[in-house]
């Protein structure tokens, strides 16, 4: 049997670092930071040393696995924001799209759930210091941007807290099925009320 190509090689070794950061994610929902290496070793199906070739100690784990996860909720906020010239019942519609495409994300991918969930504590879970450029680039990028669309159909004092109750509901609901276990709630269905009711408090706030 002929070695493996460098190319391949790179392959296999990209290949391993996505299943232990799968694993890593699905560990997490159980056990939060409290995991261990061999936590997800057993759960990658992989030999204890494996995971420790790649990576060092869980933090370093856990920083990959975010801003892997930080890349691909990006691309999805940028394909999904309303276009700034949309009228307001436009970007409704787009935001509640956006809302559901991002809870079909968390489903698909739970490391993306869990950078969501982990920014909204401010990433005091980490060490000090060790997310500062992603805390940073979270706000700037993923949650200023929806912040901005809601600034474009409500009182512009009011859209990042808008904003924040999105993401916290929807934090709320998925949590509720990912950490138990559970199937992922319907993400058409819950987007669509969580926007309505979402409205509907905004309207009222706006004639108060």
């Amino acid at each position: 049997m002929s070695p493996r190509t460098k190319e391949q090689n790179d392959v296999i070794r990209e290949q391993r670092f996505r299943q232990i950061r799968a694993a890593a994610a699905d560990v997490y929902l159980t056990r939060g930071t409290a995991f261990e290496i061999r936590d997800v070793a057993l759960r990658a199906g992989v030999g204890y040393g494996t995971v420790y070739h790649y990576y060092n100690n869980k933090f370093t784990l856990l920083g990959d696995l975010l801003w892997e996860a930080f890349e691909t909720a990006r691309e999805l906020t940028e394909r999904s924001l309303p276009a700034s010239a949309a009228p307001g019942m436009a970007k409704w519609e787009a935001l509640e799209r956006f809302a559901a495409d991002l809870l079909a994300l968390w489903a698909r991918e739970p490391a993306t759930f869990i950078l969501y969930k982990m920014a909204s504590e401010k990433f005091h879970q980490l060490p000090v210091g060790a997310t500062a450029e992603l805390q940073h680039r979270f706000e700037a990028e993923l949650f200023e941007p929806i912040a901005a669309a809601f600034a474009g159909i409500v009182a512009s004092r009011r859209a990042e807290e808008i904003a924040s109750l999105l993401f916290g509901s929807l934090i709320g609901c998925a949590g509720l099925a990912l950490y138990r276990g559970s199937p992922a709630p319907d993400a058409e269905r819950t987007s669509r009320l969580l926007l309505a009711g979402i409205k509907q408090t905004a309207s009222e706030r706006e004639e108060n």
